[in-house]
C-alpha cells in the first residue's frame, strides 16, 4: 500500500447548484428516484403473483418483460451508479490526501445503510410474518428460519438467491447485500491499483466473469453433488453484478482524469441516443446471454454520464422535488415491499373487485412508500447521517 500517492490524479469537482467544496453530480437524484419507483411496480405484480391474483409478473412476451424489467434494470441501473459513484469519491479522496481512510469510508457506509436495513429486515422477519399470510412461502421460512435471520444479520440476504426462499417484505435486501460486500472490497482495491485502474477494472472484470463461466460449466460437466454446487455457485455469481459497479468505475476514471477524448466519445449524439434506444429496448427485448450485465451496465453508464456530465442533455432534472425524492430513494428501495404486503392483506380482506384491487395497489403503494419514506429519511435516517458527516474526507452532496 501506498502512503502517499506518487502523482496526484487531477480532480474535477463538479459543483452545480452547490458549494464548491461538495462533489455534486447534476440529474442523478431524479434517476434514483425513476429507478426506485420502478421497483415499486415490478414488486406490486410479485406479490399479487404469489397471493394467486391475476397477475402479469412471469407473463411471457413483452407484457412479462417489461414488468421483469422494471424491478431487474433498475437493479443493475443502481449497482452502475454506486460503483461510479463510490469511486469517484475514492480517486478524490486520493488525490486528496493520497490514501483512502478505510475507517472513516467503513463508518460512512455503516451510518447510511446499516439503520434502515436492519429496520425493515427486523420488520420483515418478526412483525410482518404475525399480521400477514403469504401461504407460499410461509412454511418454507418456518422450516429455515435460523438461517435465514443469520444472513440478513451478517447483511448476505443474497446468498437466499440460490434457495426457494423469499423473506416477504424484505426479498429486494439481496442487492444491499451485493453492494455491502463491494464496499468491503472496493476502497481497499482503488487504493492499490489507482495509478493503472483501468487496467485493473478489465482485470477486475474478466476474472469474475471467468469464475462464473467456469462453474456454469461445471453445472453441465460434473455429476452428482459437484454439479449441483457448482450451478448454485453461478447462479449467486449471476447475481452478484460486481461486473457492472467495476463498469461504473471506468467512467469514474475517465471523468476523473478528464479525458476528453473519451468524454467526447460518450457524449457524441449519436453514442448518446444509440443509449437511449438500447434502454428502450430492455423492456421488450427478452434476452439472456453471458454477458448480458456488461451489456448492460455500458448503457446505463452513458446514461448516467449524459445525464450528468454532457453540458448538452437537453433536459433538467434539477427540480427540488426529483432531488429530494432522490434523497429519499434508499428509503423508497427498501421500504416499498413492506408497503405492499401490508396494502395488499387489507385490500383482500374487504374483498374487492380486481380493478378496484388493482387501482387500490397501483395507486395507494407508491403513495404510502413515498410518504413513510420521507418520514423515515426525516425522523430516523437523517439522525445517523448527522454522524455520517463527521467521517467525511471529500464531502459529496449525494446522501
Amino acid at each position: 500500500m501506498c502512503k502517499k500517492a506518487a502523482k496526484p490524479i487531477p480532480v474535477m469537482i463538479l459543483n452545480i447548484g452547490m458549494s464548491s467544496n461538495r462533489i455534486y453530480f447534476k440529474g442523478l437524484s431524479a434517476l434514483r428516484f425513476f429507478a426506485a419507483t420502478a421497483v415499486i411496480f415490478h414488486h406490486i405484480e410479485q406479490y399479487k403473483y404469489w397471493q394467486g391474483h391475476a397477475s402479469i409478473w412471469g407473463a411471457a412476451g413483452w407484457v412479462g418483460n417489461f414488468v421483469d424489467a422494471l424491478g431487474h434494470k433498475a437493479v443493475s441501473f443502481f449497482f452502475v451508479l454506486s460503483g461510479f459513484l463510490i469511486t469517484y469519491l475514492l480517486l478524490a479522496e486520493l488525490n486528496k490526501t493520497g490514501t483512502v481512510a478505510l475507517k472513516k469510508f467503513y463508518l460512512r457506509r455503516v451510518l447510511r445503510i446499516w439503520p434502515l436495513y436492519y429496520l425493515v429486515a427486523l420488520t420483515a422477519l418478526f412483525v410482518l410474518p404475525a399480521i400477514t399470510q403469504f401461504a407460499q412461502w410461509e412454511p418454507l421460512m418456518k422450516e429455515n428460519f435460523g438461517m435465514v435471520v443469520f444472513l440478513y444479520l451478517i447483511i448476505l440476504p443474497n446468498l437466499l438467491r440460490i434457495t426457494p426462499v423469499q423473506v416477504v417484505g424484505a426479498n429486494q435486501a439481496w442487492s444491499v447485500g451485493v453492494e455491502e460486500q463491494f464496499y468491503l472490497i472496493w476502497p481497499l482495491l482503488v487504493r492499490w491499483f489507482h495509478k493503472r485502474l483501468p487496467m485493473f477494472l478489465v482485470l477486475f472484470i474478466f476474472i469474475k466473469m471467468g469464475i462464473q463461466l467456469f462453474f456454469g460449466w461445471g453445472e453441465g460437466y460434473f455429476e452428482g453433488t459437484t454439479a449441483k454446487v457448482s450451478g448454485q455457485l453461478a447462479t449467486l455469481l449471476g447475481h452478484m453484478q460486481i461486473e457492472q459497479m467495476a463498469i461504473g468505475g471506468f467512467g469514474a476514471w475517465w471523468l476523473f482524469v478528464k479525458n476528453q477524448k473519451v468524454l467526447n466519445l460518450l457524449y457524441h449524439p449519436v453514442v448518446h441516443a444509440a443509449a437511449w434506444l438500447f434502454f428502450a429496448t430492455f423492456f421488450v427485448w427478452k434476452y439472456h446471454f453471458f454477458g448480458s450485465t456488461l451489456f448492460e451496465g455500458t448503457v446505463f453508464l452513458l446514461i448516467i454520464l449524459n445525464v450528468s456530465t454532457n453540458p448538452k442533455f437537453p433536459l433538467n432534472l434539477e427540480a427540488k422535488f426529483l432531488t429530494h425524492m432522490g434523497n429519499i430513494s434508499y428509503g423508497i428501495y427498501m421500504l416499498h415491499t413492506l408497503v405492499i404486503a401490508l396494502l395488499l392483506q387489507l385490500l383482500e380482506q374487504w374483498q374487492l373487485p380486481a380493478i378496484w384491487l388493482n387501482l387500490g395497489l397501483y395507486v395507494l403503494a407508491p403513495a404510502f412508500t413515498f410518504l413513510l419514506a420521507h418520514v423515515s429519511y426525516k425522523y430516523f435516517e437523517s439522525y445517523f447521517l448527522r454522524f455520517k458527516d463527521k467521517f467525511s474526507v471529500v464531502e459529496s452532496s449525494s446522501k
